[in-house]
């Protein structure tokens, strides 16, 4: 008989160790864990921060900038008018063609500091009627120049008919310009990307971003989401696409990444015609 209680004392005190050290195993796991979500929260407030402050830099410049074009449009216009007016005279054809040439300058470099502007508002809460084939081919604008040097090819598609949705361009534009960064990031010289936009089952629109890059591992999509987590190594800071998702996560959309190693990958994007009445959690 004591040989038992002996038994139960002591398969008692197993149990309560056992159970004690799986307790605290699950507390210390709760606590790194809130520890590593309260990091990554100031980390985006930090990231954020330092994004409102370029965005007004970058409104500013803009701003002054458009000063002097309008000057110079302004005075290539009446020089425009004024060669019109006069008489025939030597080369007045080839001062026409330069005078011209400035006007249309002039035009490209205020469509520059036009999608400049509406890139600097990305952080304000601005929520408005917009088309999506419009934001993404304004966005596109950004990386063309760098696509043409590498001879990559962008392809578009957007489906005919397309409504307009409710939502906030800005942080739109960001989300795009990220996610085709990231696209153009990973095909080499002359590969392709392609950006389709459709309608959805549900009524909504469906954004396709795809490219014939390297293409990433299950390992590397499973992580995608994560802050701080980078393929680019001393390139990136890993915030991008988790950025990404919590704005479009916020904006009532989805986002899920399809990749295959040495083929490519496809980033799509969800979105509802109007946004929810209150911000989703990301």
């Amino acid at each position: 008989q004591r040989s038992e209680l002996l038994l139960v004392f002591c398969v008692g005190i197993a149990v309560i160790v056992l159970v004690s050290h799986l307790l605290m195993k699950h507390l210390v796991g709760r606590l790194q864990a809130s520890d590593e979500r309260r990091v990554a929260v100031f980390a985006q407030m930090e990231h954020n921060q330092k994004l409102s402050s370029i965005g007004r830099l970058a409104a500013g410049v803009a701003h002054e900038v458009n000063n002097p074009l309008a000057v110079i449009n302004e005075k290539a216009g009446l020089g425009l008018d004024l060669l019109h007016m006069s008489g025939d005279f030597e080369r007045k054809d080839r001062l026409i063609n330069l005078l011209e040439a400035i006007e249309s300058t002039v035009e490209r470099a205020r469509g520059i500091t036009h999608r400049l502007l509406g890139f600097a508002r990305r952080m304000e809460a601005n929520r408005q009627e917009l088309s999506v084939p419009e934001v993404l081919t304004e966005t596109m604008g950004f990386l063309e120049r760098g696509a043409k040097n590498r001879g990559v090819n962008i392809g578009t598609d957007f489906a005919e008919g397309l409504p307009d949705i409710v939502s906030d361009r800005g942080q739109l534009q960001q989300v795009f310009l990220n996610i085709m960064g990231n696209a153009l990031d990973a095909v080499p010289d002359g590969g392709k990307v392609d950006i389709a936009c459709t309608r959805t089952d549900g009524g909504g629109l469906l954004v396709r971003v795809t490219d014939n890059g390297k293409g990433m591992s299950p390992e590397v999509i499973k992580h995608i989401f994560e802050p701080f987590y980078s393929t680019k190594k001393e390139k990136g800071n890993g915030l991008g696409m988790f950025i990404t998702y919590g704005i479009v996560r916020r904006l009532g959309g989805e986002i899920t990444v399809d990749s295959t190693e040495g083929k490519g990958t496809t980033v799509s994007i969800t979105l509802p015609l109007t946004p929810p009445e209150r911000p989703v959690e990301a």
